[in-house]
Parts: C-alpha cells; sequence; structure tokens
C-alpha cells in the first residue's frame, strides 16, 4: 500500500479515508509530525536548486526559508485549519479540537520574504471556522462579522511567480468550511460534496513526495 495520498499530501503510515481524503493517524501524532516536517523540510532544500535559476530575473524570496503549512480537520466542527507549527498543532490534538492530520498542504514562509505577503489567519468561534486570505478588505470584512485576527504568521505569492503554484479556496454554505488545497482533483471532490469554489487564495510552493512503486 503506498503511504502517500493521491493529492500529493505527505502521510506517516496514515490510514485512507473515503470521504473528504481524511487521514487518521496510526502512529503518535508527534512522533508523525515530526517525520512530515522532515520530509518538506528536506523539499526545502531541494526547492533552493530549482528557484536559484529564476531569482535573477525575478524577485523571489529565499527558498531554503520554506517551512511545511500543515493541514488538520476538526470533524465535529466541520472546519479545515492550516498552521506552521507544529507546537499548535500539538497542542490542538491534545485538547481534542484537531482530531485528524492530513499532512502538509504546501510550502509557506513564516517571515516575509521578496514579493511575498501576508496570508491572514481568522477565526469564528461563532461559526467554529478558520479563515485565510491576503486581502486587507476580506480581512477586514471577515472582522466585522465576527472573526477574529489570529497572531500567526504565514506569508504566500499573490502572483504565480518563483515556481510556485495556486492554492485554490473553496467554501461550504452548509458546513461554514473553507478549504484550501493546490490539489485539482481535491478541487473536484470537495466540489462534488457541495462545496464552491472561489478562485486562488494565493500561490505556495508545492509538496511532491515520491513516486510509489
Amino acid at each position: 500500500m503506498c503511504p502517500l495520498s493521491t493529492h500529493g499530501l505527505f502521510t506517516s503510515n496514515l490510514l485512507l479515508d473515503a470521504h473528504h481524503t481524511l487521514y487518521k493517524p496510526t502512529l503518535n501524532m508527534k512522533f508523525a509530525l515530526a517525520v512530515i516536517s522532515a520530509l518538506a523540510v528536506n523539499l526545502g532544500s531541494a526547492l533552493s536548486t530549482h528557484e536559484s535559476q529564476t531569482r535573477s530575473s525575478q524577485t523571489c524570496g529565499d527558498p531554503t526559508l520554506v517551512v511545511p503549512l500543515y493541514r488538520g480537520y476538526v470533524a465535529a466542527s466541520i472546519d479545515h485549519l492550516y498552521t506552521t507549527s507544529v507546537a499548535d498543532l500539538n497542542a490542538d490534538t491534545l485538547a481534542a479540537s484537531v482530531d485528524v492530520l492530513q499532512g502538509v498542504a504546501a510550502l509557506v514562509f513564516a517571515t516575509q520574504e521578496e514579493s511575498t505577503v501576508r496570508f491572514y489567519r481568522l477565526y469564528s468561534s461563532a461559526a467554529s471556522a478558520h479563515f485565510y486570505t491576503t486581502s486587507t478588505t476580506e480581512r477586514d470584512n471577515a472582522v466585522s462579522n465576527g472573526y477574529v485576527l489570529q497572531s500567526e504568521l504565514i506569508y504566500i505569492y499573490p502572483t504565480q511567480i518563483c515556481g510556485s503554484i495556486p492554492l485554490f479556496r473553496l467554501f461550504s454554505s452548509a458546513g461554514k468550511d473553507y478549504f484550501y488545497t493546490t490539489s485539482q482533483s481535491e478541487v473536484q471532490d470537495f466540489i462534488s460534496d457541495g462545496y464552491t469554489e472561489q478562485g486562488t487564495a494565493g500561490y505556495v510552493f508545492p509538496v511532491v513526495g515520491p513516486t510509489c512503486g
């Protein structure tokens, strides 16, 4: 059985659930996150070789500074959350708020690099939903509707440069859930489950694992 999902997300002996491509950890969560983080860091180093060819003609961030953007899922509130912090994800997991680790969604920056903008993270306790955007207008509108701007710093490209790929945004009006992915197949899967595509949230670096034999 291939240990990688068909959507390019790293797992660590994580089993595929047929609904919403959720992954249920069979190993200790902290160990799984450590493995995922190590893989993503190695990819970030490999990425520097590819991107160095474009840095002379484009103003790119330092590719050696990319970090994993983890994706978690809270089943009780139908909420997908994204974070670069293993500590935060472990804390949420121990508090039983994150019950499914879905791997690394993409590689991003945790500090502002050349040509990047902040990917604001907001949370609504009323809707039990996380929302992410690079738009200050959307940020302010969300705050006026009860969302709280959280302190985590995530930076991505607002345009497709430096070898980045689109991060798509979808929304479920039924579950009040925002979902972000770089995978076209996941986009189609979630649309079939009632989500609406809302365009591109920004541009990130892909997580590409080894091919299973």
